[in-house]
């Protein structure tokens, strides 16, 4: 969600000229993050439910049966586009953290 904040708040400011001092300003931020995570508010947005799960192959081929595939949240997806990470190369980074 910070990097999300952080990327919204660079377009509002840079692109779209919000004035980062103003009301307006923190309740655009705060309707676009309720937009992108709508699980962490309690809402259900048309945008998630529309939106299918990006599934990952895993980046090394190996000879152990069995197929290894990451599933990626809507916003992991999000993250990782914003962040211009191959979804690949999320996946695969993901995956070693969540097995530390």
């Amino acid at each position: 969600m910070t990097y999300t904040a952080f990327s919204l708040h660079k377009k509002l400011v840079e692109d779209e000229g919000y004035d980062p001092q103003s009301d307006e300003y923190y309740s655009e931020i705060d309707k676009r993050i309720r937009l992108e995570f709508p699980q962490k508010f309690g809402t259900v947005s048309q945008k998630t439910i529309s939106k299918p799960t990006q599934v990952v192959a895993s980046a090394s081929r190996s000879s152990k049966s069995g197929r290894k595939s990451v599933r990626l949240t809507p916003s992991q997806v999000a993250i990782a586009n914003k962040l211009g990470v191959p979804l690949e190369e999320y996946a695969k980074q993901l995956n070693k953290i969540t097995k530390e």
